[in-house]
């Protein structure tokens, strides 16, 4: 668990948040299958040919990697 989870909290609510952390395992295992899909989803409709003959080839590019920057910050944040 990150500390950013925990950072600015009381003692007591860092003890329920840390206690309701260790308790989600499984929902985090799950919102990372999910969250990969959509990253995996993201980037092949990025990489479609359609997108390479767009004029804005390069604002869809950059925000594929915007996309997939959030989607690692969030895994992170959720990973043990």
């Amino acid at each position: 668990m990150k500390v950013s989870w925990t950072e600015g909290l009381s003692k007591e609510l860092k003890t329920d948040l840390t206690q309701n952390y260790k308790e989600s395992l499984v929902m985090r295992r799950r919102l990372r299958e999910l969250l990969k899909k959509k990253s995996e989803v993201y980037a092949r409709e990025a990489r479609a040919k359609g997108t390479y003959e767009s004029p804005n080839w390069a604002y869809i590019q950059a925000d594929r990697c915007g996309y997939e920057r959030a989607i690692e910050d969030i895994l992170s944040l959720i990973e043990d």
